[in-house]
């Protein structure tokens, strides 16, 4: 079966190579960091938004808009999206869960 990239979607690649893209907002700091950091800390989940199928979930734009009132910053479209983007990362066993996050910060205390 013959691949094809949906036209107008991004792929990770794509953000990367964006000079006007310089901040993503991170699902649990709620706060933007820089791209290169993003994609530190998820790069197992960036690693799966190649768009290397015709799956609207395997694009970057399934999960992020550009910011309306910051054009450089990609925002989660929504809880929704934020959630599954998440979820990737459980599934891989690539980001802490929430319960260990609080965990971790009790023990801090």
């Amino acid at each position: 079966m013959k691949s094809f990239k949906l036209k107008g979607y991004s792929t990770w690649k794509d953000v990367m190579n964006n000079s006007k893209i310089t901040d993503i907002q991170d699902p649990l700091l709620e706060m933007e960091v820089s791209k290169h950091d993003f994609e530190d800390m998820y790069r197992d989940i960036v690693s799966e938004l190649q768009g290397n199928d015709n799956v609207l979930e395997s694009y970057i734009d399934y999960y992020f808009v550009i910011n309306p009132i910051k054009s450089y910053v990609l925002s989660f479209r929504g809880e929704k999206e934020k959630n599954e983007f998440y979820e990737i990362g459980l599934k891989q066993q690539s980001v802490l869960s929430l319960k260990e996050i609080y965990e971790g910060e009790n023990k801090k205390k």
